[in-house]
């Protein structure tokens, strides 16, 4: 049975109130999942349960006007759009790390009916921005890590929309539409991005009103200092995503983070393949398995902070807090090298229908499939 959310986004022009409206009949749901004005997303993974995620009839207008082709395409690739973009986010940061901004908390809590319960500080009146509570902590059982000390098992990265592709090709056949999206675009590093060549991908996009610090899918070692790629301020909606004309991912600011995986084990507990877990090792070393983190900013994102995944060396337990994002959608994406993982198949099934499935920090998303083998021995 379908069912019926809210979603959206907030600027500057109306950040005192988040609007809400329904859409009342299928059939206007399925023209306007058409034309993105919304979208379906995945809420129960056992039966397949659908809810429609609306978006404010202002924020339809806008994006539209954008990415759907009623202006130029090209519109949304001019100089005067993105410095917009960047403008506009750069101040809605500014605006929600200023003091009288608490006064939106109230709203955004209403709004989309937050749970404090799961807070680490539950009490609102202590928060001294906006931003503060947005990119809030939750307690520490407030989301379990699926089997913690699996090595060989992987978890979501975020409470977010996900959506996972054995292939990268897929990825861009279903989802990824922007025509300039390679790994080398989104890597900006020609040896990292031919390990990856023909791997898997996971991507999280976090709504406003989804809890907004990501954390580690596995366990391993960060392998150098998180790096940082300059870029703008595109939205992360499926609209854009979705438009071959937006190279959402490749434009947009984003900080890229190796890890090296600790090894798989048997079912004994007896790893397979080498130990990485004393931090040993370069990017350049392809005997060592690892994965990519990219957490991406978008449209009013004020910022991306690295909180445990900054430096080379960096012992990371699965679960562990990688950043936080400050206000807006984002978007992180999860790298494995080919034939390394098998994500579990009612997320692939979805997600080549072209659907994401709600998920939270921790849940299980795949395993992993044990160690790649070096390039000489690989199809």
């Amino acid at each position: 049975m379908d069912k019926q959310v809210d979603g959206g986004i907030l600027t500057s022009a109306n950040q005192k109130k988040w609007y809400h409206t329904s859409l009342p009949v299928n059939w206007i749901q399925k023209l306007s999942s058409e034309y993105h004005f919304g979208n379906y997303v995945i809420t129960d993974r056992e039966t397949g349960t659908r809810v429609w995620e609306d978006m404010p009839i202002y924020a339809r207008i806008g994006m539209h006007l954008l990415f759907a082709g009623m202006f130029d395409r090209k519109v949304a690739k001019a100089h005067r759009i993105q410095h917009l973009f960047s403008v506009e986010s750069v101040n809605q940061g500014r605006n929600f790390d200023a003091p009288e901004s608490v006064a939106q908390i109230q709203h955004f809590i209403k709004t989309y009916k937050l749970d404090l319960s799961e807070l680490l500080e539950p009490d609102v009146s202590k928060y001294t921005s906006f931003n503060e509570f947005f990119h809030r902590k939750l307690r520490p059982d407030a989301r379990p890590i699926h089997e913690k000390d699996n090595p060989n098992i992987i978890v979501s990265s975020a409470d977010c929309r996900l959506c996972v592709y054995e292939s990268i090709h897929s990825a861009t056949k279903v989802w990824v539409k922007g025509k300039a999206f390679t790994l080398q675009n989104l890597l900006r590093n020609t040896l990292l991005a031919s390990q990856f060549e023909g791997g898997s991908i996971a991507l999280f996009r976090l709504a406003p009103q989804d809890y907004h610090r990501f954390h580690s899918p596995v366990s391993g070692v960060v392998m150098e200092e998180a790096r940082k790629i300059a870029g703008g301020y595109v939205t992360v909606n499926p609209m854009a995503v979705n438009n071959e004309d937006v190279d959402v991912f490749t434009e947009n600011v984003r900080k890229v983070t190796v890890i090296a995986m600790d090894p798989i084990v048997d079912e004994e507990g007896v790893a397979i393949g080498g130990d990485i877990r004393e931090g040993e090792g370069e990017v350049g070393d392809l005997e060592m398995e690892k994965c990519v983190f990219v957490s991406i900013g978008a449209l009013l994102v004020g910022s991306i902070e690295l909180t445990g995944a900054k430096s080379a060396g960096t012992r990371l337990d699965k679960g562990d807090e990688l950043g936080y994002f400050a206000y807006g959608g984002s978007t992180c994406i999860l790298l494995f090298q080919p034939g390394s993982v098998r994500f579990d198949e009612d997320l692939v099934g979805t997600s080549l229908k072209g659907l994401e499935t709600l998920v939270k920090v921790g849940e299980r998303i795949g395993e992993r499939a044990g160690p790649v083998p070096p390039p000489s021995c690989q199809l």
